[in-house]
């Protein structure tokens, strides 16, 4: 009997020194929104460059009508992002070892230690007052955000290749040397 509960206390002394999974990182998806939704596994991080500015989103992708959970957004060549959350409160940010406190609509340079650990990691941790977000990059996302930051940093917008602004500029050369061509004269009708 004293063997049996010695060989219990001991097993049980063991399976509490094994890790608990906390620590971890989630993937993206395992998360909750601050509404206490799950976040979708779908979600990844999306880059679009428009209208003189970019927008780096983690959400559905669907830019202009769909959901975003987090957001941040620059001008070329700034070096300075501004991010949003779409909650009202201040956020902890976290990735790799760096963390900071942001105000809603915070700005930061491109070389804060969050933003240079997320450029590397691919992941940021959104801490929103007991509803945490783990936004994890796919594959894809990975390729989103470093195109984001160079955006940002030195303004390449990298759906602009050369191949295409090489057809531009071919386009408007050939438009000007193209000998106008007048439209035919319409008489006005009798009355």
């Amino acid at each position: 009997m004293i063997r049996t509960l010695s060989a219990v206390a001991i097993a049980l002394t063991l399976a509490a020194c094994q890790p608990s999974g906390q620590g971890e990182a989630e993937p993206a998806g395992q998360a909750t929104l601050p509404s206490g939704d799950a976040l979708p596994t779908t979600y990844d991080w999306h880059f679009v460059a428009h209208g003189g500015s970019g927008d780096l989103d983690f959400g559905d992708g669907d830019w202009a009508e769909g959901v975003s959970v987090f957001g941040m957004s620059c001008l070329p060549q700034s070096k300075t992002v501004a991010m949003t959350w779409g909650y009202e409160k201040e956020a902890v940010l976290t990735s790799g070892t760096a963390t900071g406190t942001f105000q809603p609509g915070a700005s930061a340079p491109t070389d804060h230690p969050v933003i240079t650990a997320l450029k590397a990691s691919g992941a940021i941790d959104v801490g929103l007052s007991g509803a945490d977000m783990r936004l994890v990059a796919k594959e894809s996302g990975k390729g989103a955000i470093a195109a984001f930051f160079d955006y940002c940093d030195t303004g390449k917008d990298p759906t602009y290749s050369v191949e295409a602004a090489e057809a531009e500029d071919a386009a408007i050369a050939a438009a000007a040397v193209a000998p106008a061509v007048e439209a035919p004269a319409v008489e006005a009708p009798k009355t």
